[in-house]
Order: C-alpha cells, then sequence, then structure tokens
C-alpha cells in the first residue's frame, strides 16, 4: 500500500453526558465517538488534500442537537458494531442537509460512495459483545454535534482528525456564582430554545420526557415561560435540582449574526 494511501471519512464530533457504565464490548474512547458522514474507505491523502480546497460550504454556524432514542444492532443480519441511533430536535436538520450535499460533492471529484439514504447513528461499541445487555441497559440521552473533521482511521478505534471545520457548540457551560449558567448559541428563536433544553438536559436527564415539541415562541420571555413549564413538570413528577430558568439578560447578535443568550438557571 502506498504510504500516502489511508483509510479516510468525513465525520462530525459527538458530545453526551456518556454513562459511566457500560455493557462489556470495545468500546470506543468518549473522545472519539462521532457521526460518520461520508466514508472514503483507502485512498490518497495528497489527491484529497487537494480537493478540501474547494470543499462545499457548510451552512451550519452552531452544531445540531437530539436525542440517541434507540440502540441498535448493525448490519441487521450480522451486527458487528452497537450504535445508537440519533432523533434530531429540529425537524429540518441541516446537519441531514449537508451530509447530501458533502455526498454529491465527493460524487462528482469520482469518490466512489455508498447509494443509500444517511442513517444518522453513533457506534459505541464493536464485537465481541452481548446484543441482549447492551438492549436492556440503553436509555434516551440527550446530545449535539461539535465540528466537522476528515478523519483518519488508525485502527484499535482510534480516529485523527487530519482537517477540520470549528463549529459553534450550540451551548456552553459558563463559571457563574452559586448558580448553574449556560452560553446558547443558535440561528433562530425556535432553535435558541431547542438549545438551551438541551443544556438543561444534560445536567438533569429527565427533562427528556418533558420536552414541549412545538411551543409558540416570539420572544425570550416566552422561551424561558416554556423552559420554567418542562422544569416545574420534571419536579412535579420526580424532584428536580433546579429552581427555575431566570428571566435573564438578552438576545445578543453575533459577528457572524449568531444569537447569543446567557442562561442562568437558579438552584
Amino acid at each position: 500500500m502506498n504510504e500516502d494511501t489511508k483509510r479516510l471519512f468525513f465525520g462530525v464530533e459527538a458530545h453526551a453526558p456518556w454513562p459511566e457504565k457500560l455493557p462489556v464490548g470495545r468500546l470506543l474512547d468518549e473522545e472519539h465517538r462521532h457521526f460518520t458522514l461520508a466514508f472514503l474507505g483507502n485512498i490518497e491523502y495528497k489527491t484529497l488534500r487537494e480537493h478540501l480546497k474547494d470543499f462545499p460550504a457548510i451552512p451550519m454556524k452552531t452544531g445540531s442537537v437530539g436525542i440517541f432514542d434507540s440502540c441498535l444492532m448493525l448490519p441487521m443480519r450480522h451486527p458487528n458494531v452497537v450504535a445508537w441511533h440519533a432523533h434530531w430536535l429540529d425537524s429540518h436538520s441541516a446537519l441531514e442537509s449537508f451530509q447530501k450535499i458533502l455526498s454529491n460533492w465527493l460524487s462528482e471529484a469520482h469518490y466512489s460512495m455508498e447509494n443509500r439514504e444517511w442513517l444518522p447513528h453513533l457506534t459505541v461499541c464493536r464485537k465481541p459483545f452481548d446484543p441482549h445487555a447492551w438492549k436492556k441497559s440503553f436509555v434516551s440521552l440527550p446530545f449535539y454535534t461539535g465540528s466537522i473533521h476528515l478523519y483518519e482511521s488508525k485502527g484499535n478505534l482510534t480516529y485523527t482528525p487530519l482537517w477540520s471545520h470549528y463549529i459553534r457548540p450550540p451551548f456552553e457551560e459558563i463559571e457563574h456564582t452559586a448558580d448553574i449558567a449556560f452560553n446558547i448559541y443558535a440561528e433562530n428563536i425556535q432553535q435558541l430554545y431547542h438549545h438551551a433544553f438541551m443544556a438543561l438536559a444534560f445536567k438533569h436527564l429527565d427533562f427528556l420526557r418533558f420536552f414541549i415539541q412545538e411551543p409558540s415562541l416570539n420572544t425570550l420571555d416566552d422561551i424561558i415561560i416554556v423552559l420554567n413549564e418542562i422544569v416545574g413538570r420534571a419536579d412535579c413528577e420526580g424532584g428536580c435540582p433546579m429552581k427555575a430558568v431566570s428571566f435573564h439578560g438578552d438576545i445578543n447578535f453575533l459577528e457572524d449574526s449568531t444569537l447569543q443568550w446567557e442562561m442562568i438557571i437558579d438552584v
């Protein structure tokens, strides 16, 4: 094999409040967990590196958020991996749209691509594993995606980024005296609600049961009212470590037109 030939794929990094304990298997380390966008296989990296100059425009300004809603064994007939299926909170996922753009760009550049619908899933474990144990232990988890990378598969479940496109996270926790605080980033007000909700769910998984799908939102106060309704329901039905989302701050516009809000949670 040519020394410039590498096993490559495009993927997007994934972040979640990963369980501390998982069933036995060849687990991927948290830092290597990702969604594969396009698998290229063994190709000459030098040629692809030249094509990266014309990489298609990436429409997302922030990462996507969603819920791992089921445990899959793939491929179905003779499974080699345990994977978690991703359900996006945005009904029209920008990441799914970009995956199609990326696949078309690669096909036009004469790279061999699988001609089938993209299944958004994250591989957690490779065989050998006990399918029953993995199905039984599965619980829904919130997640968000980060930057897009061209990864090299190095073997032993290790993946090294060779090229990256930074994407702002949908939220990030910040220090705040006595309370919990996040910077929430989004492209529109509906997305701001989704990203704020997921920040809460990262702190308290039970919030996932009370997600309100399509509330009427026009202002920041509308978002805070809906979030506090969720906090209240969670507290009534099982207890909640948070008191309320504070009516605090304003929606700011960053240089790239991304919305930003500092969300403070009373505890």
